[in-house]
């Protein structure tokens, strides 16, 4: 009976540690709700980096496919309508 109460104490201690310790932890572990100025300052600058991100790649990413759809022959209709957006925006271009 002696070994059962103190195994149940040396239990109930380890549980206590580990408490403590997870308590000691928390401010790291929730830096968010502990200082929720920084937190937002965060996501607000991430979504600004978002935002150019997005920007950036569709002024890469349209010219680029309408100059490979330009050139692409066996599709007449959407060629031709690409061609003249593009030529279009050669004219607004030399108008600058």
């Amino acid at each position: 009976m002696v070994s059962k109460s103190s195994s149940s104490e040396r239990q109930l201690q380890r549980s206590v540690d580990h408490l403590e310790h997870t308590i000691r932890e928390l401010p790291e572990q929730y830096a968010a709700v502990f200082h929720p100025g920084k937190n937002l300052l965060l996501h607000f600058l991430r979504g600004i980096v978002y935002g150019l991100g997005m920007i950036t790649a569709v002024a890469l990413v349209i010219p680029l496919a309408i100059l490979l759809v330009q050139q692409v022959q066996w599709v007449p209709l959407l060629g031709n309508f690409l061609s003249e957006v593009a030529s279009r925006m050669e004219e607004v271009r030399s108008i600058k």
